[in-house]
């Protein structure tokens, strides 16, 4: 059976206790005040401060530069998958969007964690992408029916988008629940084909590509480059807990195997996969007030924006981005995780744009000094961002899935970069910590409530 170093750092064992202290909790074996029961009040409070968890290890160097290594390497294929899908199809297929950033982080710097295996990364990926249809369509369709007195006009979508965006995310949440395929990527795979026209130009064929064969693409790089380190074997699992894939490496597993061997024999997978969350009227609930928050926060405080500095009024405006679909799967659908807490959330979202920004002045300086961009290098921009977001994370030790997607957003999105530097600001410290206080509230509401584990 493939096994990892011992000094690796195991997210997915953090995980697993996470929620087994969940369940103790809603089978009311929780531990009791010295008192007596608290009161809802006391309890919620004291939920606020944080359950003492400890953070997992930092990552050694060596995994650092798996991780960087890998991720570059995948959203590399991705690139060249980009161009010889748009090429057949004359523009009409994409295989770079911002999720396939934060899923790199999954696949290369958490692969341990059961949102990493290929079954939450392709089907909870699909997810997202056949609930954003179906969530966009639908609003389509009903808004066809209401005609706009005033302007003459069929009401679009776009006048709600909020709704949309909060309804396709909540949907996701509970759908990739139902199906035991939680994988927070499927949030902002959702929340982008709503808010971004150019996927909605692709209708239905978005979920074919790219979400389904991207996503199929990540997972067998990740297979191919992880298995490569004798410290990693990925996957953990296939399908179910023990796929015959396992069951026959296991019976071929010998001490003296050669490096081929060994290599192959990590494809079979190297153990039962972790416990992953159940389904939580919570969890719905949470996403949808967390990202109507950020979708409605400009609309609320319009009367006084004039007060603002024009630049902080840009940022407000583009404070709804895709990777806060993600982000809204790991603080609301997997609130214990060790990669939702409020640390890896605010930092590594933090780090995720700062790299974004870099990359893309870099470029720029490049330009300037005679080395013109390439529409069609694209791809090295957006690979090297998610890359520089994962080192940084994990040298800090704020691993954060959906950071990576916001720096592959600035690095995408021309009408973002206007924003400079103060992208890292709004949206990305100031869209994270607006998602964490709802968070901090909609989660503590629970009985299986204890949001954050830990502040540090």
């Amino acid at each position: 059976m493939a096994k990892s170093s011992p000094a690796e750092p195991d997210m997915a064992k953090s995980f697993e206790v996470d929620l087994q202290n969940a369940e103790a909790a809603e089978k009311g074996e929780a531990r009791d005040a010295a008192s007596g029961s608290p009161s809802f009040g006391r309890l919620f409070v004291s939920r606020l401060a944080g359950a003492g968890v400890a953070a997992p290890p930092r990552p050694t160097l060596k995994h650092t530069s798996w991780s960087f290594v890998g991720s570059f390497l995948a959203l590399a294929a991705l690139g060249l998958g980009h161009h010889f899908v748009s090429s057949i199809s004359e523009g009409t297929f994409k295989m770079i969007i911002p999720p396939f950033g934060a899923m790199a982080v999954l696949v290369f710097s958490a692969h341990k964690s059961p949102f990493a295996q290929p079954r939450n990364v392709i089907l909870g990926n699909t997810i997202g992408a056949i609930v954003g249809y179906i969530v966009w369509s639908s609003a389509a369709m009903i808004d066809a029916y209401f005609w706009c007195d005033d302007c003459g006009m069929l009401c679009s979508p776009t006048s709600h988008l909020w709704l949309t965006a909060a309804l396709a995310v909540s949907l996701t949440i509970y759908c990739q629940q139902r199906f035991n395929a939680v994988h927070p990527p499927g949030g902002a795979t959702a929340m982008l084909y709503v808010i971004m026209p150019p996927l909605r130009d692709m209708a239905h064929l978005f979920i074919l590509c790219p979400s389904f064969v991207g996503a199929c693409l990540l997972v067998v790089c990740g297979m191919l480059i992880n298995n490569l380190s004798q410290n990693r074997a990925y996957p953990q699992t296939y399908w179910t807990a023990r796929s015959p894939l396992t069951e026959i490496t296991n019976q071929q597993t010998s001490v003296q195997a050669s490096r081929l061997g060994a290599y192959l024999q990590k494809f079979g997978g190297a153990e039962a996969p972790p416990a992953t969350p159940r389904p939580s009227v919570w969890s719905f609930v949470g996403s949808f007030v967390g990202i109507a928050v950020l979708a409605l926060f400009p609309r609320a405080i319009g009367p006084i924006c004039p007060m603002f500095p024009e630049a902080l009024v840009l940022g407000l405006e583009k404070l709804l981005i895709g990777s806060f679909g993600a982000m809204a799967v790991l603080v609301f659908g997997a609130p214990k995780a060790p990669l939702a807490q409020p640390k890896n959330v605010v930092a590594g979202n933090a780090m995720g744009a700062l790299a974004g920004v870099l990359v893309v002045q870099a470029s720029a300086l490049l330009a300037k000094a005679h080395f013109p961009e390439s529409p069609n290098l694209i791809w090295l921009k957006a690979a090297f961002a998610v890359s520089l977001t994962i080192a940084g994370q994990e040298v800090c030790s704020v691993v954060h899935p959906p950071g990576a997607a916001t720096a592959m957003i600035f690095v995408l999105m021309r009408p973002l970069q206007e924003l400079g530097f103060l992208y890292v600001l709004i949206p990305g410290v100031f869209g994270a910590v607006l998602l964490v206080c709802v968070g901090l509230v909609t989660n503590n509401l629970s009985k299986a409530g204890g949001y954050p584990q830990r502040w540090t």
